[in-house]
């Protein structure tokens, strides 16, 4: 009688012990979202080929991190032009200088070559930093039923470190907000609320669901 009692504890031990992948539970959540932290970082502060120009038309703000990453030893700046402007009713005196923008050797060690890709296809590298790993999952909803799909909105907290020190120096942290918000995830972990969808292998994240 006892040799049949012990594949049935096996059996039903295995059992208790195999988790559900469309369960609505932190565990999966948890590897959703990290699964997601996996794809979007290392973080990219420049996409980019090098050498290149200071940016003509600069949207973002790109040329200020271009010039602190010269400032911390990621990059070299050769300048190229310089142009005086006057003082007018619209704007102050000003000199507008360009450069010319390379990698260091320590530049290199964070280049991406898959940084992007265009829509034709084209791959960009970039300079990118961090790792992000999950923190904790604070809340989830009960899943519901929207445009044909089970969604549930997730709460999670994540933090980024394998941070190079260079970092954390404010000339680039004062100019580049994604920077210091990845340095400041160690002591506050950075706040998410995403919908997860609910597929045939289980939860996944909205941002890898579009994709």
């Amino acid at each position: 009688m006892r040799t049949m009692l012990l594949p049935l504890a096996i059996v039903t031990t295995a059992l208790v012990g195999c988790s559900d992948p469309k369960k609505a539970s932190e565990e999966n959540f948890e590897k959703a979202a990290q699964a997601w932290l996996d794809k979007a970082y290392p973080e990219c502060l420049v996409t980019s080929t090098f050498p290149m120009n200071t940016l003509e038309f600069d949207v973002y703000g790109t040329n200020k991190t271009l010039n602190a990453l010269a400032e911390v030893g990621v990059l070299t700046a050769v300048e190229t032009s310089r142009k005086d402007y006057p003082e007018n009713i619209f704007q102050k005196a000003r000199t507008e200088i360009k450069y010319r923008y390379e990698l260091t050797d320590e530049g290199r060690k964070y280049l991406k070559d898959d940084a992007r890709t265009k829509p034709d296809g084209t791959v960009i590298p970039g300079l990118c930093i961090g790792r992000a790993k999950v923190d904790k999952i604070e809340q989830f909803s009960e899943p519901g039923d929207m445009m044909g799909h089970r969604i549930s909105e997730v709460t999670y907290t994540y933090k980024v470190d394998d941070l190079p020190k260079w970092a954390s120096t404010p000339a680039l942290m004062d100019v580049n907000s994604d920077v210091k918000r990845m340095v400041a995830s160690q002591e506050k972990p950075i706040r998410e609320k995403r919908a997860f969808v609910l597929t045939n292998n289980g939860w996944i994240h909205e941002r890898l669901f579009r994709e």
